[in-house]
């Protein structure tokens, strides 16, 4: 099978590494210096384990520039950064194309289906956690089940696709309920992600610091009151243990957000805190605190240029 991913940071190379094994992947990113170290030198990826295992049969472009049309396009961009990658490479697309987004945040299929009919998009989450080093090596600092659903009855698509990743060596689950699923990944996000961007620290801090685990339930108890309002039901109690648990398994691990900040580049509040926000406004939900982080954010991408 033909395969496109779309973002070759973190974890677009470790799926488009274990993928390479049986498949055509092609890795598409914005960056030169990326797309000249797949071509040199492959994909390394340091395991958790302390392997280190190098993928070299995989090809990559600049965005825009793969000649190929393909079957399956994973999308790993940043979701602020979707629609102009969609439009970049369009020419990727023939009607029966498979597209999958694992991205952080919510409503990335629908721009997506600007693209492709909405019964061919796969939505999902990963919970593994990956550090891009640069130069095409990541580092597999933790490893989790990928969930994949469709906003339509399942189909024969899905099952081929959930076949093709475990093949790769992914633990797939095909959820019936996976918009419970990406509420549940955003309100770990929303806290972890924005928590360790401001501070700074490693994941497991925010469970550890009074102060720290204040801040993150605010944000999770304004964010369920969103999910509520837009049909989806969590037990709070529940909710809280799901990110403690998260903090827990991936301690020394570090966020996108924060993998950002340290890069000095844009980073995804608006598709995760902001998210929320945007989605309260139709429920006459207030969320201050979202609200307030999304600013405090952006905020800090603008003082980007006054670090030495």
């Amino acid at each position: 099978m033909k395969i496109a991913v779309i973002g070759a940071g973190a974890m677009g190379c470790l799926y488009g590494a274990y993928l390479s094994q049986s498949h055509d992947v092609y890795m598409i990113d914005a960056l030169p210096e990326q797309v000249n170290a797949i071509n040199n030198h492959g994909i390394t990826v340091s395991e958790e384990d302390g392997r280190q295992q190098n993928y070299p049969n995989v090809v990559a472009y600049l965005s825009g520039q793969c000649p190929q049309v393909v079957d399956l396009i994973i999308i790993f961009v940043k979701s602020t950064y979707t629609e102009h990658a969609l439009a970049q490479n369009h020419h990727l697309f023939k009607p029966s194309t498979i597209v999958m987004t694992l991205q952080n945040g919510a409503g990335n299929d629908r721009k997506i289906s600007q693209y492709i009919a909405p019964e061919n998009i796969i939505i999902g989450t990963s919970k593994h956690n990956v550090v891009n080093l640069g130069n095409g090596c990541i580092n597999h600092s933790g490893s989790g089940v990928t969930n994949i659903g469709s906003n339509y009855e399942a189909t024969p698509l899905m099952t081929k696709v959930s076949d093709l990743l475990t093949q790769a060596g992914f633990e797939i689950n095909v959820a019936n309920d996976i918009q419970r699923i990406i509420w549940s990944k955003l309100l770990v996000n929303l806290s972890v992600n924005t928590f360790t961007a401001i501070t700074m620290t490693p994941i497991g801090y925010m469970i550890k610091n009074d102060s720290a685990w204040d801040f993150a339930k605010r944000l999770i108890y304004e964010a369920i009151e969103v999910a509520e309002a837009d049909g989806t039901y969590f037990d709070r109690r529940e909710a809280l243990e799901m990110v403690k648990d998260v903090c827990i398994k991936a301690e020394d691990g570090y966020s996108s957000m924060y993998q950002d900040r340290k890069r000095r580049v844009k980073m995804e509040i608006d598709a995760i805190n902001g998210a929320i926000v945007e989605q309260a406004k139709q429920y006459g939900v207030p969320t201050p605190y979202n609200t307030l982080i999304v600013a405090l954010i952006h905020a800090i991408e603008g003082a980007y240029d006054l670090y030495d």
